[in-house]
């Protein structure tokens, strides 16, 4: 069985083939389309690193994982693992930033580089079904990318045109 990372909204959840931990300082205050197993505080961030550029965050958030231990770590997570192979599914940690979109990043891959870094094991993202949004430079507003701001309308005469 594999260990995953995620954001909470991905579409990929609702097949009841994983088991869901959140890792995130809170949990999700939308509704989810499939059952969150835990939530796991010690795997999220404190709440002033949320301001951190990415370099800074990553010591930080390093130095977290370490005063907790490493090996206190690594048995938490297998654990988790062992609680989602006897529920034959696969452990996802989650949190919501959506990490497709140029420029976020998310703690949940600075873990996955931790985890890597400490056992050997490779944490990937859980493939989204979903396209990513990205935030519109003029409103700050997401949109679901590769969408353009007009919309195509056809004509009586079969023509497209461009509104």
């Amino acid at each position: 069985m594999a260990i995953w990372v995620s954001r909470y909204a991905n579409k990929a959840l609702k097949n009841e083939r994983y088991y869901c931990v959140g890792i995130s300082i809170g949990k999700p205050r939308f509704k989810l389309d499939y059952k969150l197993d835990e939530q796991c505080f010690s795997l999220a961030p404190k709440g002033y690193m949320l301001q951190m550029e990415l370099d800074k965050f990553e010591n930080a958030y390093y130095k977290k994982l370490e005063d907790i231990g490493t090996e206190r770590i690594i048995r938490m997570v297998l654990r988790m693992k062992e609680e989602a192979e006897r529920a034959g599914k696969d452990l996802v940690f989650l949190c919501f930033e959506d990490v497709r979109v140029p420029g976020d990043w998310c703690h949940r891959t600075v873990f996955a580089k931790w985890w890597r870094e400490k056992t050997g094991e490779i944490i990937n993202e859980l493939p989204d079904p979903t396209p990513p949004k990205i935030k519109r430079k003029d409103t700050g507003k997401p949109e679901a990318q590769g969408m353009s701001d007009g919309y195509q309308q056809m004509s009586l005469f079969g023509m497209g045109m461009k509104i």
